[in-house]
């Protein structure tokens, strides 16, 4: 241990072996339960969280999405020149790439940490760097969050720390990997199942019986691996055993096992986790009777508002006072061609829109048209009388 010291390296964790994921053994010899494991006798990090089909779904839709929307910093109701940092927060990387990595981490590990880089003329940053959530450890120091980040310790002001959920109190988000580690543990043993089930992993394929009386566990393996050397994988020969050999196979099926069930109730369970409409991960039977593109959109809107408003209030601190960051959702909830065209010629007709302002909507170029004055009087000229005599 001492060596160790002296070249600056710490000693490694034990790693518990893959058949016994649920404990490892401390500095004092004692079994104790790993935090990586679960019940259902997975190792739930964040690897395996985004090997789970409907958990990477509903991540990367959610993350993709909300990294696609365009933000922008407004003052009152006016849309302000674009802001660097808002533009592109981390010069190394695009935006939907940055925005999208941080809400990732905002599902997963309820925290999105990023060191602040230098200001610009008006004395705010104009970017920051991303940190990897399980490099950082914050503590409570003198009333103040210390951020230490590997060997080296930062002042709040140094640091961008978006935070998820959180209980009162507490000073880091929760995400899926600690509020949700046995119901993805769940899901990742259901996974395994059905990945083993194909090869017969789940269950087996046949009994061997024998009549010996005397028969020992060296010979039953015998016969055993004799069996699977000859009749096992594909092959279709017939078999040929002695008088006192017989063999039964075992019937299975996937209905029986409840295998489809199971795997269909797993999504159900994901979708919940994620906090997402099922149909939107692949879990069957989700209701959709009376749903249309428009109101899905605007279902999805609201599952996913939280987040959008805790980077929108991250960001607005990050840019001078007075202005604040906000996403457009116009994409999102777009309606179709004739919803849209309807509520534009409404709009129209109560006079509470221009069609430059429509036009506008819809992407196209205005026709520079100048709405009259409210204090504008129209004059119509007299007409002329009509004589009696024509």
């Amino acid at each position: 241990m001492a060596l160790l010291e002296r070249l600056g390296l710490k000693k490694r964790a034990y790693v518990p072996p893959y058949n016994q994921p649920q404990v490892y053994v401390d500095a004092a010899g004692r079994l104790l339960h790993s935090p990586l494991s679960v019940y259902a006798g997975q190792i739930v990090d964040e690897t395996t969280v985004l090997s789970v089909p409907g958990l990477w779904r509903g991540i990367t839709l959610i993350s993709n999405t909300i990294g696609a929307l365009p933000i922008a910093a407004y003052r009152g109701n006016q849309k302000l020149a674009s802001s660097p940092l808002l533009e592109r927060p981390n010069p190394q990387e695009t935006r939907i790439e940055t925005i999208s990595a941080m809400v990732a981490s905002l599902i997963v590990h309820g925290n999105y940490v990023a060191i602040l880089g230098q200001p610009g003329p008006n004395g705010y940053p104009e970017a920051f760097y991303p940190v990897a959530a399980p490099r950082v450890n914050v503590i409570r120091r003198d009333g103040r969050n210390v951020y230490r980040i590997d060997e080296r310790e930062y002042d709040p002001s140094e640091i961008l720390h978006v935070k998820n959920f959180g209980l009162p109190g507490s000073i880091v988000g929760l995400g899926i990997l600690a509020a949700q580690r046995h119901g993805i543990g769940s899901a990742l043993a259901m996974q395994e199942y059905a990945a083993r089930y194909f090869t017969g992993g789940a269950q087996p394929t046949g009994i061997i019986y024998s009549e010996n009386a005397d028969l020992t566990q060296d010979e039953a393996d015998m016969i055993k691996a004799a069996w699977m050397r000859h009749y096992g994988g594909t092959s279709r020969e017939p078999a040929v055993l002695n008088a006192t050999t017989k063999f039964q196979q075992l019937s299975d099926n996937a209905k029986d096992s409840q295998l489809v069930e199971s795997r269909a109730f797993s999504l159900s369970e994901q979708a919940n986790i994620l906090g997402i409409s099922g149909y939107l991960v692949g879990a069957p039977n989700s209701s959709r009777t009376y749903s249309n593109i428009e109101s899905e959109a605007i279902e999805f809107v609201k599952q996913i508002t939280p987040l959008l408003v805790r980077i929108e209030s991250a960001l607005t601190d990050l840019i001078p006072r007075g202005q604040y960051a906000k996403f457009t959702l116009d994409a999102l909830l777009r309606g179709d061609t004739l919803s849209r065209y309807q509520a534009h010629a409404i709009a129209l007709s109560s006079g509470f829109l221009t069609v430059d302002e429509v036009r506008e909507l819809e992407n196209r170029e205005t026709l520079g048209e100048v709405p009259p004055s409210e204090d504008e009087v129209v004059t119509v000229p007299d007409q002329p009388e009509l004589s009696s005599e024509a």
